[in-house]
């Protein structure tokens, strides 16, 4: 095994960890983790639409429009009809669903601090250029298909 397959495999180790903790919270709140990352989405890109979730996500317009019409059925987020646009719908938040949000952040706080606790600010900037790099990297390069 070369270096690179080593530090590539720890990456992938560290976000299956991150995202089991991430499925076991989400399913605390009577949420999926994919209504969680929309949650999370929708609360980071205020007045956007299914398909700017769907573009963001990579995934299909329809699993995006399933994901939200879920949360719609909580009362998380309601659809408003766009004012540029009459076919888009722009999401809101719900109190209940702003109270979720919250608690979803809270979570990625504590799981940021567990994770670097021994980490210096430096060491933690160090790693996010390093991790953004190599992200880049592959961005750049496109899916390749096997």
């Amino acid at each position: 095994m070369t270096d690179d397959d080593f530090v590539s495999r720890q990456i992938v180790v560290l976000g299956r960890k991150i995202r089991h903790r991430r499925n076991l919270y989400s399913r605390n709140l009577d949420l999926t983790s994919e209504q969680a990352d929309a949650i999370r989405f929708f609360a980071d890109h205020p007045q956007q639409t299914i398909a700017d979730f769907r573009t963001f996500e990579e995934i299909t317009h329809q699993t995006a429009r399933l994901i939200v019409h879920r949360l719609v059925q909580k009362g998380l987020i309601t659809l408003q009809p766009s004012p540029t646009d009459g076919r888009a719908k722009l999401v809101h938040f719900t109190v209940a669903g702003l109270e979720k949000q919250a608690e979803l952040e809270q979570h990625i706080w504590q799981t940021s601090a567990t994770l670097f606790a021994d980490f210096t600010p430096t060491e933690q900037r160090q790693l996010l250029t390093l991790l953004r790099r190599a992200s880049d990297n592959l961005a750049k390069k496109g899916p390749e298909i096997f």
